[in-house]
């Protein structure tokens, strides 16, 4: 069984998207996934924006530099990140669009606005969005990344990660929505890897109009040696997920790096692949 979110980082909002998509046909054993692709994607996008936050405070080093030159296979050559520390906002400018070396392509601005450097315990960085696309999705909502708790001994950080007013819309005018609320420990091993471990809930509308709730029952676990391949879903974890008084959960595998997740329903179960 395998799984199937990205943050640099989490998504919590894929499971339950991915659930609030199965609509049932006349056989009630087997669920209809024509959307979990769009769901899946919306929850991509949400993960791809934690790693993409993290890797630029990381470049950033929060210094008295003024821009930042980025990997491209981090972002894109052509991005410009611009720090203003007196007030202390970053900015990162897409332009009209560029594709970095794991072919995702971004553009318009994001805006990050911080209170100190990341690994400060109670420091605080928002996120909110210009015009911004990924693939062709535009998104909206803030996000905000707190500092809960820094443990020296075991290398780890704890960050409380929340959506408010979240929406991920397509090309076709259709879109999800989404409101959540996430733990996620980083544990920093050498030469700059990581493993994060995410749990949390979330609240939500599914393309197809259907409201969900879900939560991690089983933490969602993402390696950056995993990430920086481009996939963008957890190598393990369970989500459980609530809608239309129906219950079910996905299960994100055993710590293979691949694209698979297995949906239990309330009459059986199926694999799937997510792209």
């Amino acid at each position: 069984m395998k799984k199937l979110l990205n943050t640099p980082l989490v998504l919590l909002v894929l499971t339950g998207m991915l659930v609030a998509s199965c609509d049932f046909n006349d056989d009630p054993s087997e669920p209809n996934y024509t959307i979990v692709e769009e769901d899946a994607e919306a929850s991509i996008v949400f993960e791809d924006l934690d790693n993409l936050t993290l890797k630029v405070l990381s470049n950033s080093g929060l210094s008295a530099r003024t821009a930042v030159d980025i990997p491209t296979g981090n972002i894109c050559e052509s991005a410009v990140v611009t720090i203003d520390e007196e007030s202390k906002k970053i900015t990162v400018d897409f332009g009209e669009g560029c594709t970095n070396s794991n072919g995702v392509t971004r553009k318009g601005i994001i805006h990050l606005t911080y209170t100190a450097h990341l690994l400060f315990p109670g420091a605080k960085i928002t996120t909110t969005f210009d015009g911004y696309e990924v693939d062709g999705k535009k998104v909206e909502g803030t996000r905000t990344i707190t500092n809960k708790e820094v443990d020296i001994e075991t290398n780890a950080i704890t960050l409380e990660v929340t959506i408010q007013n979240g929406k991920v819309t397509w090309a076709d005018g259709s879109s999800v929505t989404v409101s959540s609320e996430q733990l996620r420990k980083i544990n920093l091993g050498t030469q700059g890897n990581y493993e994060v471990s995410i749990t949390g809930s979330a609240t939500g509308r599914s393309p197809s109009g259907l409201d969900y709730t879900s939560s991690v029952t089983e933490a969602l676990i993402y390696t950056r040696s995993c990430l920086e391949t481009g996939v963008s879903t957890p190598l393990s974890g369970i989500v459980s997920f609530q809608f239309n008084e129906i219950e079910a959960s996905v299960d994100y595998g055993d710590g293979t790096c691949d694209k698979m997740a297995t949906v239990f329903y309330p009459t059986g179960s199926k694999q799937v692949t997510l792209d």
